[in-house]
């Protein structure tokens, strides 16, 4: 799992100026699912839905950890979690990288607090408590760099063009010694330790980036320098003269940026999801070299994308419906699947991560959860599916809402609790640049799509039903 993983930045979906070889590799060899959508486009809630297959809303990580909009700071260790569920099975289960689903912190808003790191829910591996940036502050990774020899050092900034975020910087190490290297190395000494045994296994790696800092080795740098960044195409939408919750993370200088900047931006953004893809491409190797590759399956995905000056100079995650965020990779790689290059165009979520893995597994118990199987699709097999996703958003940064945004076919419905709701035909505007809610002749539209939000609240008992249907009588009113 990649973290804040825009499409444009994967090979695989389209033509873009980044290269992800290995990602690309992994689609080739297995199956590629055009259409899928996280839970919530912010990191916890999102990874909450892959360890319980639940939507934010039941399983109550409703905003980053230990934010005042989020009900469950740190992930409840119980026998339905994924890491538990594998271990039923008698799977050995490690992990390594990003966790942001519980802390180290014995105290919180209401005093006391259980922390919940891998460890205490049944994981092997490492313990990274919380978020942490990129993760170069952790013991483990400056021991494990001290040992090369090396300390983390980031160049100062060298370009000419303003700062779209103060966190862009060259990696003054080599590639070798850097976190993601650091996390598969920790990944290929727990398949090495799991391997001597005759149980199964699950490995879960969970990258830190190309979530910012957009900090890559200046090998990586330099295969973008001069490379050209086509200027989105909805760059130029007006996004401080439309309204919408999109205003609370509209870059401040947004006046003061030209695309040159936002080039710049993206430049490192790409250049670090290249340095990632070659460590995913090391692992690869890994898994051949010890003869395992051909009895592993191999799920890759992302918690949520990113805006990057999409949109009208928009930065970050949250607050607002549109595809750069919502909209996530999901590749999985059978072992000896039989038709390889599968491109499957389903909606699918990241809510279906949970019940694949266990139906990879095999369990016998009963799954209960939000999502489905993904695994018949790689089997080119048919099956009822369902027409219709929801993407969930409560708020980011202590300050909450609610948001959720149904896609259906080519529609896609924007409810916002506190602002006009939006509309988009996603087959006459892909980018999203013209909200036809007040448009008479998607009148009828608008009512199936607000229907079909509220079935979904029913079958999945969300509790902002009850607001959902007063707001509708009220704007009726």
């Amino acid at each position: 799992m990649t973290d804040q993983h825009r499409l444009s930045a994967i090979g695989a979906y389209g033509e873009t100026p980044c290269k992800t070889p290995n990602i690309d590799r992994l689609a080739k060899e297995g199956t590629l699912f055009q259409n899928a959508y996280t839970t919530f486009p912010v990191c916890s809630p999102a990874r909450g839905s892959v360890m319980t297959g639940l939507y934010p809303h039941s399983h109550g990580i409703t905003s980053n950890i230990h934010e005042i909009g989020c009900c469950v700071h740190e992930l409840e260790d119980r026998p339905s979690l994924l890491p538990r569920r594998l271990q039923a099975a008698g799977y050995k289960i490690g992990y390594t990288g990003k966790w942001h689903l519980g802390t180290n912190q014995t105290t919180t808003f209401q005093g006391s607090n259980e922390p919940s790191l891998p460890s205490t829910i049944g994981f092997e591996g490492q313990d990274f408590p919380g978020h942490s940036g990129d993760g170069s502050g952790f013991p483990q990774y400056e021991e494990w760099l001290a040992k090369k020899g090396h300390t983390h050092r980031i160049k100062p900034w060298a370009e000419k063009t303003k700062k779209v975020r103060n966190d862009i910087g060259v990696l003054d190490l080599p590639s070798s010694a850097t976190v993601p290297a650091f996390l598969v190395e920790n990944s290929i000494e727990m398949i090495d330790q799991f391997n001597l045994t005759k149980n199964p296994f699950a490995i879960f790696l969970n990258f830190w980036g190309p979530h910012n800092p957009y900090h890559a080795t200046q090998e990586y740098i330099d295969m973008y320098q001069d490379v050209e960044i086509p200027q989105w195409e909805n760059y130029n939408w007006d996004s401080r003269g439309t309204t919408g919750p999109h205003h609370y993370k509209i870059h401040c200088n947004k006046e003061e940026l030209e695309w040159d900047d936002w080039e710049t931006a993206i430049r490192y953004y790409y250049a670090r999801t290249t340095m990632i893809d070659a460590q995913i491409g090391r692992l690869y190797e890994h898994l051949k070299q010890i003869g395992i590759l051909e009895n592993t399956a191999i799920v890759f995905t992302s918690d949520h994308g990113e805006t990057l000056g999409s949109h009208g100079g928009l930065l970050d995650k949250g607050w607002h419906h549109f595809e750069e965020t919502h909209r996530i990779p999901m590749i999985i790689r059978m072992p000896n699947q039989e038709k390889q290059g599968i491109v499957n165009d389903k909606l699918v979520s990241l809510v279906d991560v949970y019940p694949t893995l266990l139906d990879i597994a095999k369990t016998e118990e009963k799954i209960e959860c939000h999502g489905a199987s993904l695994l018949p699709f790689t089997r080119v097999e048919e099956m009822p599916w369902r027409d219709s996703i929801v993407t969930e958003f409560l708020g980011l940064g202590n300050v909450a809402t609610c948001m959720k945004t149904i896609r259906h076919n080519h529609l896609k419905y924007g409810y916002n609790l506190t602002f006009k709701d939006e509309l988009y035909d996603l087959e006459t505007d892909p980018f999203e640049q013209k909200n036809l809610i007040d448009d008479p002749k998607y009148a009828g539209e608008y009512e199936k799509m607000k229907e079909k939000l509220e079935e979904w609240m029913i079958e999945t008992s969300d509790p902002a039903l009850r607001t959902y249907k007063w707001g509708q009588r009220t704007l009726t009113l």
